[in-house]
């Protein structure tokens, strides 16, 4: 294990250690709960979740302290707490995970509003040391902050930093300063215990003059673990637990009995292939093993089976697609079975950079879309000599077919890089069903970004 990487843990464990110490300085009367204590949370990829509840229980527990994500809790709430330890990842350009959105849009307008109030009751007060406004609805609270983030992004732990102001700005006490920690490099505690699986096909999904792009099969001696579509697998480089884990979208269900990955060959400007992705798709020989810890991604889990969903991804994205996909084939057994309403339809938007997919790829989308099980196949390819075309320009020229498709009630699932595709498609839908749906569905949780 790196220096770094030492480093980063004991200062979690510290911090934890911290925490349960402050805690137990002030014990409850006669051992019972009064005040509670909140651990909150505002999770993309499951990672502040599972930090938030192995934090409830350094605390001791349900009994000592309640767990919620911000999508939960309205800001007026926190009054009702004595403490409150937030633990918070930041997404995409220094924002707030999509279950943290409304409650962070909720507690900066109440700065605002103290603001407002404050000078309509003192129009005259403008000097320096004038009692700030907003320094007043949770002066009952005191506070933590864990921001996790990833440090090769400029607005490192950004929407950590921002809660910690703003929560001083109304008032609240810190307990501590702002503790920011590089996600990459803490324990993977979202994980599930490690199972070995063994690669039984390595097949490439695209032309070979481009990046390649490989479809993983994985078999295991080992009782197949428990996985939803959407959730994740976490894999260090050649096994080596030294090495800070890369985490892949799962493109299979335990139905499909064996595990399916969908890799894009990272290729550096030394023409040098990636130490994870040139490991799996290109070093790592058939039969070898892999170790791989589970992360469950609540946020990505579709549960509403009778919803429309929409599908939208590029390259290494069709990944979480499949995982979805092949959920709705399972419950589609499961219903005609039980002689119960199928799954809702499904629209798939998929990209690439050109036309030459696999022919065995092609002809898995293709039969489920004659089987009913899609609904609607679109493609966009960006290199297309003909008509190029990204997933976000399907999105803005289908944009009034989607907002009826979509309704008040559908899901949406985006699978892919933020940078480029993922951010822009988010513009796109944001045009085409309009702030107050697109508002609903976020709040609502039927909004689902898987991007890195």
């Amino acid at each position: 294990m790196t220096m770094l990487a030492i480093v980063l843990c004991l200062s979690w464990l510290m911090w934890t250690l911290s925490v349960c110490w402050r805690h137990r300085q002030h014990p409850d009367v006669a051992g019972s709960l009064t005040t509670p204590l909140l651990v909150a949370y505002a999770s993309q990829s499951g990672a502040a979740r599972a930090l938030a509840l192995a934090q409830q229980q350094a605390l001791g527990g349900p009994a000592k302290a309640s767990v919620r994500a911000l999508s939960e809790l309205q800001p007026r709430q926190l009054t009702q707490f004595e403490k409150a330890i937030f633990v918070v990842s930041t997404y995409g350009d220094g924002e707030p995970p999509d279950n943290g959105r409304r409650f962070y849009r909720e507690l900066q307008a109440l700065t605002k509003a103290s603001g407002a109030n404050a000078l309509s009751d003192n129009p005259g007060s403008d000097g320096p040391h004038d009692t700030d406004p907003g320094q007043s609805l949770l002066s009952s609270l005191t506070y933590d902050v864990l921001a996790l983030g990833d440090s090769s992004y400029p607005k490192f732990c950004q929407f950590g930093a921002d809660l910690y102001t703003t929560l001083a700005r109304l008032g609240a006490k810190a307990g501590a300063p702002l503790q920011t920690f590089d996600q990459q490099q803490l324990p993977n505690v979202a994980a599930t215990t490690g199972q070995s699986w063994q690669l039984l096909v390595r097949q490439r999904l695209n032309a070979q003059t481009e990046p390649g792009l490989f479809l993983l099969r994985f078999t295991s001696s080992q009782p197949l673990p428990h996985w939803r579509a959407g959730d994740l697998v976490a894999i260090s480089p050649d096994n080596n637990p030294d090495i800070a884990a890369r985490r892949y979208s799962v493109a299979a269900v335990p139905h499909d009995n064996e595990m399916q990955l969908i890799v894009r060959q990272h290729i550096d400007e030394q023409s040098q292939p990636g130490l994870c992705s040139g490991w799996l798709t290109r070093n790592l020989v058939l039969g070898g093993t892999v170790n791989m810890q589970l992360q469950p991604n609540p946020s990505c889990h579709i549960n509403d089976e009778q919803a429309p969903l929409l599908l939208i991804g590029a390259g290494s994205g069709l990944a979480g697609i499949r995982g979805h996909l092949a959920e709705r084939v399972h419950l589609a057994k499961q219903a005609q079975q039980a002689l119960r309403l199928p799954p809702g339809p499904v629209w798939l938007i998929y990209g690439e950079r050109t036309d030459d997919l696999n022919p065995l790829l092609k002809a898995e989308l293709a039969g489920w879309q004659q089987a009913g099980m899609l609904h609607q196949l679109d493609y966009a390819f960006s290199q297309d000599p003909a008509n190029p075309c990204y997933v976000q320009d399907i999105v803005q020229k289908n944009a009034a077919q989607i907002a009826r498709f979509i309704g008040t009630g559908g899901h949406i699932y985006v699978c892919g890089r933020y940078d480029g595709m993922g951010s822009a498609v988010d513009a796109q839908l944001r045009q085409a069903l309009g702030t107050t749906t697109y508002t609903h569905l976020v709040e609502q949780g039927c909004y689902h970004r898987d991007l890195y």
